[in-house]
């Protein structure tokens, strides 16, 4: 198998939903999966081609998002490499990439055969739906019931979940993201993360360099995120 093929068939194994196959599964798999590489900006979802299949995201991270009648672009998701997007959720909204991404999209038909085969890919897949609407459900209840600096701190622990790693000073969010994307996830705009931030600074709370966001006080941050109006 060339290196370039063994890399990718590396990535691809490591999709969350995908860790029960075994390394023939996986490589059988990446066979039946048209590759897609994504250049920063680029919107991958259409409809008629992309109906009832998954992609299977290898690196990189993609955005999912809304645009109001007013032209105003709101934030659903941000999804790092490791993970599967359903086709389904996208019906109605936008899938673009915010670094160079690479995918694979597995077909309905496809889909449907590899739970067939290996169920626990079902159940693992039923569960990742399950947590992110669990995810939606919070975060419509935050809107409502907390201000921004504690949704801006609740949505600073979702990331470190999700892809923050463990630095020298405390706890890092090593990908990049501008006030204006925090804000379309929080429903808040620019300035007003811009304030939330600060707060959150002059508490000692996390430092901001270059868009990576450096958590220094995990306990007072989640004290922080819990607070209601």
């Amino acid at each position: 198998m060339p290196a370039s093929q063994e890399g990718q068939v590396k990535l691809l194994s490591l999709v969350d939903i995908l860790e029960p196959l075994s390394r023939e599964e996986i490589e059988e798999l990446d066979a039946r999966c048209p590759e897609i590489r994504l250049e920063k900006g680029e919107e991958f979802y259409r409809a008629e081609e992309h109906d009832g299949g998954l992609f299977l995201i290898k690196e990189g991270r993609v955005r999912v998002f809304k645009v109001t009648p007013r032209g105003k672009e709101l934030t659903l998701a941000i999804l790092v490499g490791g993970t599967a997007l359903s086709s389904r959720r996208l019906q109605g909204l936008h899938a673009q990439a915010l670094d160079h991404s690479v995918l694979a999209f597995l077909r309905r038909e496809n889909l449907e055969y590899l739970i067939g085969k290996k169920p626990e890919v079902g159940l693992r897949l039923a569960d990742l739906l399950a947590e992110r609407l669990r995810l939606m459900d919070a975060s419509m209840s935050d809107v409502i019931h907390k201000e921004v600096p504690a949704r801006l701190a609740g949505l600073i622990l979702q990331l470190l979940r999700e892809e923050g790693v463990v630095d020298r000073g405390g706890h890092l969010i090593p990908n990049s993201h501008t006030h204006e994307q925090l804000g379309t996830m929080i429903g808040a705009k620019r300035v007003a993360v811009s304030r939330a931030f600060k707060r959150l600074r002059e508490a000692g709370v996390v430092e901001a360099k270059r868009g990576r966001i450096h958590v220094r006080d995990m306990q007072t941050l989640e004290q922080i995120a819990d607070a209601e109006r």
